[in-house]
């Protein structure tokens, strides 16, 4: 993937509501996206990294849901190059191969959560609650950074 470079992402634009899951099994793929949908989300779903990074380009989905083992492109891979395209997307990692390496190696290249399989969808929504606050404080940062003005505020 390379970065768009006639219009790259200055600003972290979010839809709060939106998330993608990235994960091979179907099962867990498709219980994933009807839990988040039912708790208020909008969710799009593939089932590897190289399919998650075409949806990343041409969406503003901020906030993954991301397998670790996975044919054709796995987790950390998607994770590395998710950031070097937009570096306001938010990655949750989730997995049911755990190992120390994996962990370290998913928050060295910036995953902002490690969960289990099963992960329970309270853990899952306080992940995305979490990273949620990540992308705002982003988004504020930058905004702050290129000089954007706040709002007024109107009584």
């Amino acid at each position: 993937m390379e970065k768009n470079q006639t219009n790259p992402p200055a600003i972290c634009h979010t839809e709060h509501g939106h998330i993608l899951v990235i994960d091979d099994d179907d099962g867990v793929r498709e219980s994933l996206k009807m839990l988040l949908e039912h708790h208020g989300f909008t969710v799009t779903a593939t089932r590897d990294g190289e399919e998650g990074l075409r949806v990343i380009e041409s969406s503003n989905i901020h906030i993954v849901l991301c397998d670790i083992v996975m044919p054709r492109m796995d987790g950390i891979e998607f994770l590395k190059r998710v950031h070097e395209f937009n570096p306001c997307v938010e990655v949750i990692m989730f997995t049911g191969h755990s190992n120390i390496d994996n962990c370290i190696e998913s928050v060295e290249k910036g995953a902002c959560e490690y969960l289990l399989k099963p992960a329970r969808i309270d853990k899952i929504l306080e992940a995305i609650a979490r990273a949620q606050r990540n992308v705002h404080e982003k988004q504020e940062m930058i905004k702050k950074a290129l000089g954007v003005p706040k709002p007024e505020k109107t009584e």
